[in-house]
């Protein structure tokens, strides 16, 4: 199930986790709020890339 744009970070996740759950590499990039990539919380939001459908 692909994520949304907008995401909630849950309890125990971190960045590295929601970018490998999502697909989206450039998570830091597009969430300039987060100064510290290890300091998320539950509640926070932050924006997900969608990865782009493959073309066959």
């Amino acid at each position: 199930r692909p994520c949304e744009e907008i995401y909630v970070v849950g309890e125990g996740e971190t960045l590295h986790s929601i970018s490998d759950k999502c697909g989206d590499p450039y998570i830091l990039e597009q969430n300039p709020h987060v100064h510290d990539p290890d300091d998320v919380f539950p509640g926070l939001v932050i924006r997900i890339t969608p990865p782009r459908p493959q073309l066959n």
